[in-house]
């Protein structure tokens, strides 16, 4: 009985050690996602033509993007949420493109946020990553 007992106290514990993991996680701002990219030493220009159709600008499940041109290139950031949200708004766009041609690009998903990088250049792929993981850190 007292093995019983321990085994169903040891599975509660964790049980409320992986909720409160859960409600831990951070909630990334827009604000928090500019800082860490121009902390690389990257500049964020607002000023970008882009055609309404372009899959990178369009609306998730009601999110639409902050977009900015980094080094000649699309920089899209959703902020959602929630991370459920956010796994809901990668589907999404993964519905929409699943037939079209898609241009190279980095998906980056943490937390509550998705952002997209419209282009190869892995050095600067690695750069965006580094950044942005640096918002998962722990205080």
């Amino acid at each position: 009985m007292r093995k019983l007992l321990f085994i169903v106290l040891a599975i509660t514990v964790m049980g409320a050690c992986s909720q409160q993991k859960a409600v831990e996680m951070k909630h990334i701002t827009l604000e928090d996602v500019e800082t860490v990219i121009t902390d690389q030493g990257l500049k964020l220009d607002k000023e970008t033509d882009l055609p309404r159709e372009n899959v990178f600008i369009q609306e998730l499940n009601g999110i639409t993007p902050e977009v900015y041109n980094v080094k000649g290139h699309t920089l899209s950031v959703y902020i959602f949420s929630s991370a459920s949200d956010r796994e809901k708004g990668i589907h999404r766009f993964e519905e929409k493109t699943e037939t079209a041609e898609v241009v190279e690009h980095k998906a980056y998903e943490l937390n509550n946020i998705l952002v997209f990088y419209v282009s190869d250049d892995e050095d600067m792929q690695n750069r965006l990553f580094e950044g942005l993981q640096e918002l998962d850190a722990p205080n």
